[in-house]
């Protein structure tokens, strides 16, 4: 059996998404069991634990967003107190070059202040594109050989110009062709996702962590 991200033999499972994300018991608001029944496909070394250090900082952008609920603040209290302690380098990378911002609702018209840090954008995109490569082989039990673009409604680029609005178009569109689809997932505090099979088009996965950090997968066959 190979890998679900690569042509490698499988020699572990890896959990979709990472099992970081996953707060014990300890850690859960009201001590509730947030790992139940949770998704695994077969992996390869390298696309399991060799990515540990990357599936902890998406966990930190991830938690530590604005539209995370209280789960994923819950993360941050605990889970990555802990970690920050072990490893203050972590936390503090994180925090380089950190200020203080008024963020804009796109949807609500709502301002929250905020702090705006730099986001890895390569090392952020490349667990999230994994997340959906994971979630095609448990959903359609096939590992996707074709293209992969997933877009963050949660990130945003204030430096490129129109990217507000391109990412507020995609997140409408997306709530509406997903309206009627099923969310999957056992734990949906944490995660939950939606697929939607539009094949010989194209597959396509909404993806939810923590409540409102939404993003959408676009899966395109390699033209032949």
């Amino acid at each position: 059996m190979s890998c679900y991200a690569c042509d490698c033999p499988a020699t572990t499972d890896e959990h979709v998404p990472p099992l970081c994300l996953f707060p014990e018991r300890r850690d859960s608001p009201g001590g509730r069991d947030l790992r139940r029944n949770l998704i695994t496909v077969p992996s390869c070394e390298a696309h399991n634990t060799r990515k540990s250090l990357d599936d902890v900082y998406f966990l930190w952008v991830l938690s530590t967003n604005l539209p995370a609920n209280a789960t994923g603040a819950a993360q941050v209290q605990t889970k990555l107190a802990r970690a920050h302690r072990r490893r203050p380098a972590l936390g503090s990378g994180m925090l380089m070059g950190a200020k203080d911002v008024t963020v804009l609702d796109s949807v609500t018209g709502k301002q929250y202040d905020a702090m705006e840090v730099a986001l890895d954008g390569p090392r952020f995109q490349r667990v999230l594109d994994l997340v959906v490569l994971g979630l095609h082989r448990h959903h359609f039990h096939e590992r996707w050989l074709g293209g992969l673009r997933v877009h963050a409604d949660f990130v945003a680029f204030p430096d490129v110009s129109d990217a507000d609005a391109v990412r507020v178009g995609l997140f409408a569109a997306a709530e509406k062709l997903f309206a009627s689809e099923p969310k999957h997932g056992d734990n949906p505090d944490v995660f939950w996702y939606k697929a939607f099979d539009a094949l010989p088009a194209a597959r396509l996965f909404r993806l939810c962590f923590y409540g409102a950090c939404t993003a959408t997968a676009i899966l395109q066959p390699v033209e032949r």
